[in-house]
């Protein structure tokens, strides 16, 4: 079943904000989790934040269609379950 099946009338584009730890394989575990639920996203801006000794970040926003707001929640919880997330946050 894709997103598009149970998509409510007013659905909207949803943003979500990720910080993590600046790993190699970490977009394409984010990524893998979209592509586990059949979910292309409309954009993806990933930087890497070095700002304070010691602290070596990624921040990465992902906007999903409106086709996915009925699984926004969802997907945000499988993004905090992924190896390297401290937080989830967006426009949900």
């Amino acid at each position: 079943m894709t997103a598009a099946a149970t998509l409510p009338s007013n659905a909207s584009p949803v943003m979500l904000s990720v910080a993590a730890d600046a790993s190699p394989g970490l977009l394409s575990r984010l990524m893998g989790t979209l592509a586990r639920l059949d979910i292309v996203p409309l954009h993806v801006y990933a930087r890497r934040r070095a700002d304070l000794p010691g602290e070596d970040m990624l921040e990465v926003d992902i906007q999903l269609p409106d086709t996915a707001s009925a699984y926004s929640e969802r997907v945000a919880a499988l993004f905090r379950g992924v190896v390297g997330v401290h937080q989830v946050a967006g426009s949900i």
